[in-house]
């Protein structure tokens, strides 16, 4: 059959809800069989648990979203991405404006810290934590004021803010910060963005969150919505498992939106928004999600308990536990019991980030950790 599908049977195909503005005679997509979650690739005979990636995404309606749209990957996808900034907008509960789409949260990262680092533009940010937005800024002529995590491995929000200085032009938290997975508390975080927004931007990088027990708790995006000088970077990578699609997005007051939208060099496949917008639509699979990504962290937590180890209050979809012994020889004796671990996070040089996987690769993981650490 060769039915032309119009836009509301692509976004219905994808998922999503509209308004009956149009109709038009419906193809029946083919419910066939989707495979299996597969391990990512890596050598043969090795558990890939290194990359924080999300090995149960993306969902069905996603992917079906994705198989649907590469019959019409020779259009350019202008309607669809407006429609995903729709959505996005009104799941954040702000105009459009105020969206900054990118590929992956990577691309908003990057464009962030070119154009706060530009002209010689201080970053204070945590260490250990994820540094893509500090490289970019140093690039740009920049520099890093990197400031210790507290003892308990989480940002210490009382230092930072007594770091913010003349030359300041961004505070940068990760939250879940990365490596450690640890969160920020609620309320003491909300007081912070508050009184430091008013003197410099807070950019606030919310990858993981959505994996986390209390994400509308925790989240600070009503800031950024609300006028206060705050970015909020999101990313599919993670609970919607599309890091291989490369879509994300940052929630910033307006006019920062369109400096930051200045800077941003790429654009997103059709494939890529449809999925998107599938995701957005398919709530009983995130939680669904999230209760198997939480079950992995707190089994991998209760193995390092069992082995007498510390590890952090992780929230992401990774457990950080403490090996007692240099982390370099920790990952190649992992490695030779099949398993790839996170890389050294300097200072922390005895402990380890451990993404959750698929329950068999879990299985792996468990048992070579008794014999490595046992």
């Amino acid at each position: 059959m060769n039915t032309l599908l119009n836009r509301r049977q692509w976004l219905k195909a994808a998922g999503a809800t509209l308004a009956a503005t149009a109709l038009a005679p419906r193809l029946s997509l083919r419910a066939d069989p989707l495979p299996a979650p597969s391990a990512p690739a890596a050598a043969p005979g090795l558990v890939q648990l290194s990359w924080n990636e999300n090995p149960f995404g993306p969902s069905p309606s996603a992917q079906r979203a994705m198989q649907v749209a590469v019959g019409r990957s020779c259009r350019y996808p202008d309607a669809e991405e407006e429609e995903l900034l729709r959505l996005i907008a009104a799941r954040e509960g702000c105009p459009t404006s105020q969206i900054v789409l990118g590929n992956g949260s990577g691309e908003i990262l990057d464009a962030a810290g070119f154009h706060f680092g530009y002209e010689k533009g201080e970053i204070i940010a945590a260490n250990p934590s994820y540094m893509q937005l500090v490289v970019a800024a140093e690039k740009a002529g920049g520099a890093a004021v990197r400031i210790p995590l507290n003892a308990r491995l989480e940002h210490d929000l009382p230092a930072m803010a007594a770091a913010v200085g003349p030359r300041t032009s961004l505070v940068y938290i990760v939250n879940p910060n990365n490596p450690t997975g640890t969160v920020c508390e609620a309320a003491e975080l909300r007081e912070f963005v508050r009184t430091v927004s008013a003197r410099v931007p807070v950019f606030i990088d919310e990858a993981y969150l959505e994996c986390t027990d209390d994400f509308a708790g925790r989240t600070c995006a009503g800031l950024a919505t609300s006028g206060h000088n705050v970015v909020v970077a999101r990313t599919f990578s993670k609970i919607f498992g599309m890091a291989g699609c490369r879509l994300g997005y940052a929630v910033l007051p307006e006019k920062l939106a369109a400096s930051l939208r200045a800077r941003m060099t790429g654009s997103l496949s059709l494939t890529t928004i449809m999925a998107g917008i599938a995701s957005l639509g398919d709530t009983a699979y995130v939680t669904a999600t999230r209760a198997k990504l939480k079950a992995g962290r707190e089994a991998l937590m209760a193995q390092a308990r069992a082995l007498g180890r510390e590890y952090t209050a992780a929230q992401g979809n990774f457990a950080f536990i403490k090996t007692g012994m240099p982390v370099q020889d920790f990952v190649k004796k992992m490695r030779a019991e099949g398993v790839i671990v996170g890389r050294p996070f300097p200072p922390l040089l005895e402990w380890a980030r451990i993404t959750v996987g698929l329950p068999e690769e879990m299985e792996t993981c468990h048992r070579a950790l008794r014999k490595v650490l046992g």
